[in-house]
């Protein structure tokens, strides 16, 4: 892999984290303004250098245990990877620290409302509008239309978008959902108003294009359609959903050998799809069965069709690591990191792949890493005092020892599976029961 590709890899696993932190930025000026080290923290994670963002962070919360707005940015950003339960952690630390924060609300919100919790969500973003939101109350009245859409409730679903857009104009988001849900109304016409709104404020806004293309099919102009179409397919190839709908346009019109192309690209990218999840489904049983050359042949084959599947990497690693090939590992786990350089896993395994080979600096730097993100898991502490031993630093392994000793030894702990870590995250919350009152 070229550092090229490296660094767009980077960016792209980042960016989906980093947005999150234009949010609530208004409502929390002053507080950040006021602390330099949360304000160069919360600028990395803007800058998309999230990890080095979150060590900051945490770098605040040991010496400012008080500081609301640090448990407050730590909370968005374990929401970003899913860890809800994490995030509701700091979360509560952030709402006891500095309580009536209009945008501790919004983002209690969130974490209910990506939990399936949608009558608790409306109460938390209700009060976050009640505390106020600054300029960011659009994207609470957003998230209200989207909870409502989940519940069939499409008119108090159009009332909040049309309070999104009421409160930011600006917001090509609102503008999607409002159109989608005008479209999905079977009022066309004034789903093509709210759509092109959004197209004209992004014009690479994911999913608008495949909206308006079935809202000019709906009013009678698929011509219309297929220019949008045809326009999104070929700048963005992989937007499925746009070219699906060109194809069936395309059909619709007695342009069959155009449709056809389109609907067979289409049926291959979705074999391409399926073929990739098999693999990568089969290849950890297979790992954890123990039969590892064959979960290593069905991993290079998920990475030929998939060559930077992040999970697919990863448990390669794991599988060339214990196989006993540490330095193809490490090339394996780099490109992992690359293309998610958030996951602890990676540096934990990175850590014992550095470790074997005797590359002892490099080691300690990829345990703490894992540490940084991931601070209650014993393996983490537990490869770290390995190192230290090996290191002849006794007191700092015995200390790392001690710790995984310890976290060990509380009640409930099983010891993850290794080649399924990305889908254990959700299994290991109990968030769900406590914030939904269950």
């Amino acid at each position: 892999m070229s550092g090229g590709n490296t660094k767009a890899q980077r960016r792209k696993g980042t960016k989906r984290v980093s947005t999150l932190f234009c949010l609530c930025l208004c409502a929390l000026a002053p507080l950040c303004l006021s602390q330099t080290p949360l304000a160069t923290a919360v600028a990395e994670l803007n800058k998309g250098n999230v990890f080095e963002g979150v060590r900051q962070l945490k770098e605040v919360v040991r010496a400012e245990p008080s500081s609301g707005p640090a448990y407050f940015y730590l909370s968005t950003v374990y929401t970003s990877l899913g860890r809800n339960d994490l995030a509701h952690s700091f979360l509560e630390t952030a709402m006891k620290a500095n309580p009536g924060q209009g945008a501790y609300y919004h983002q209690l919100g969130v974490i209910r409302m990506r939990e399936g919790c949608r009558t608790e969500a409306l109460a938390a973003f209700d009060q976050a509008l009640q505390r106020g939101m600054g300029r960011d109350d659009s994207a609470t009245w957003r998230f209200i239309g989207d909870v409502y859409v989940d519940l069939f409730a499409p008119e108090k679903a159009v009332e909040a978008y049309r309070n999104a857009i009421k409160s930011n104009p600006n917001d090509p988001a609102a503008h999607l959902a409002l159109g989608k849900l005008h479209l999905d109304r079977n009022n066309p016409e004034n789903a093509i108003l709210e759509l092109n709104e959004a197209l004209k404020l992004t014009p690479d806004l994911e999913g608008v294009h495949a909206s308006l293309g079935r809202a000019w099919r709906a009013t009678g102009d698929p011509a219309k359609a297929v220019g949008i179409l045809k326009e999104r397919v070929e700048r963005h190839p992989t937007d499925q959903e746009a070219r699906y709908v060109l194809g069936q346009t395309l059909l619709l019109l007695g342009r069959t050998e155009e449709g056809r192309r389109e609907m067979d690209e289409y049926r291959a990218m979705q074999g391409r799809i399926a073929e990739t999840n098999s693999a990568f489904e089969s290849a950890v049983q297979r790992a954890q069965a123990g039969e590892l050359d064959r979960a290593e042949n069905l991993l290079n084959d998920t990475l030929r069709l998939a060559p930077q599947y992040a999970p697919a990497l990863r448990v390669l690693g794991v599988v060339l690591l214990n196989r006993g090939n540490s330095q193809r590992a490490l090339e394996m786990l780099k490109q992992a990191l690359a293309s998610n350089p958030l996951n602890p896993e990676t540096y934990f395994d990175m850590a014992s792949a550095y470790s074997r080979i005797g590359k002892l600096t490099e080691a300690v730097d990829m345990a703490r890493r894992a540490l940084t993100l991931e601070e209650e898991d014993p393996r983490y502490h537990a490869i770290l005092g390995e190192i230290y031993s090996k290191m002849k630093q006794p007191a700092e392994a015995r200390q790392a020892l001690e710790r995984a000793a310890q976290l060990k030894s509380r009640p409930g702990y099983q010891p993850p599976d290794p080649y399924a870590a990305e889908m254990r995250r959700r299994a290991d919350s109990e968030t769900v029961k406590a914030i939904c009152g269950r």
